[in-house]
């Protein structure tokens, strides 16, 4: 939405060909990937020793999905648009706000789904399953109609590859990681802020992305093997930012740490840890962010489709892996 803001491919007015065709993307990648999560999730399971359905696996994908859709994409048009109306620039305030209400609308929403899965019977679930089988046969037809040439098309066969490798990735990156949260789970308060770590990192490299885009698209900065100024100046804005977050979540941790009664390392130390971690982090987002961003706009993609979805699928494994890295570096572990 930032992208098309900033070109005046459209305007804050909440209408027009663009934005229809936007919307109507996300509903079909969102039906798609539910669906590709669902089939993952249930062979994930199996590959652990859980037993597991899969029409429930999937049918619970297919409704938080689409639920969290409808209000996801709701709120990230409202915020890019109010933000550019005020004069902000969406790339810095859409992306750390979605990060944030998606983590608090979607899981709720499939603890939802669960329930509701779970008290319905097998008859019920299969007119649900039809329901969502004839909504995926218009989702794969509608992207090569006449109506979605051609943003609806381009945005749909330029995110799927990216969205399929990404989920798989994020999909295994949980059973990858679990050896790693068993070592942080004896760590005094560490735990506290690791997810407070891992989706600040992810909005950060979100907001590098979408200013990548931004600018590759108005011209303001083309191919480079290396960074350029332009681009070192936008890193150094991240780790400036960094800093005061990453204290923050340190900070924050450890006064939760206190009022729930976790033992919990002395506050410099986890201001310390977070901030080195965060910082750490924000280096190898830079890199990430710039090379998938002009590489992808190299090859005539665009990056709005391909930077963010790679940033948060391996936003999880970096992350984590940085922490872990600094938690070994002062012996803590």
């Amino acid at each position: 939405m930032g992208t098309y803001l900033h070109t005046g491919q459209i305007s804050p007015s909440f209408r027009g060909k663009i934005l229809s065709q936007n919307v109507s993307s996300s509903f079909i990648l969102s039906i798609s990937m539910s669906f590709y999560l669902g089939l993952l999730a249930t062979f994930t399971a199996n590959f652990l020793g859980m037993e597991v359905k899969a029409i429930d696996m999937i049918l619970i994908s297919l409704i938080g999905g689409v639920l969290s859709a409808f209000f996801m994409l709701a709120f990230t048009i409202a915020t890019a648009f109010f933000s550019y109306r005020l004069g902000w620039d969406p790339d810095n305030v859409t992306t750390p706000l979605i990060t944030l209400v998606g983590d608090v609308i979607t899981l709720p929403l499939l603890f939802f789904s669960m329930s509701f899965i779970l008290i319905i019977n097998y008859q019920q679930k299969m007119l649900l399953f039809a329901f969502f089988i004839i909504l995926g046969i218009i989702s794969v037809i509608l992207p090569f109609s006449k109506i979605s040439i051609p943003y609806c098309k381009r945005i749909v066969m330029e995110s799927i590859p990216i969205l399929l490798a990404c989920g798989l990735l994020s999909t295994f990156s949980g059973s990858l990681l679990g050896g790693s949260f068993k070592g942080l789970i004896g760590i005094a308060g560490i735990l506290t802020m690791v997810p407070a770590f891992l989706e600040d990192g992810g909005a950060i490299g979100g907001i590098l992305a979408a200013r990548f885009s931004s600018a590759l698209h108005l011209g303001s900065m083309h191919y480079s093997k290396f960074p350029p100024k332009k681009a070192q100046k936008m890193f150094l804005s991240m780790h400036v930012i960094g800093l005061v977050v990453f204290s923050l979540i340190g900070i924050f941790a450890y006064i939760i740490s206190i009022v729930v009664g976790i033992d919990v390392l002395p506050v410099h130390e986890m201001v310390i840890v977070s901030v080195i971690a965060g910082e750490l982090l924000i280096v190898v987002v830079n890199f990430v962010a710039y090379y998938t961003s002009i590489t992808s706009f190299k090859f005539g993609l665009d990056p709005d489709n391909v930077t963010i979805p790679i940033i948060t699928s391996i936003m999880d494994i970096l992350g984590t892996a940085c922490l872990i890295a600094v938690l070994l570096l002062f012996g803590i572990i």
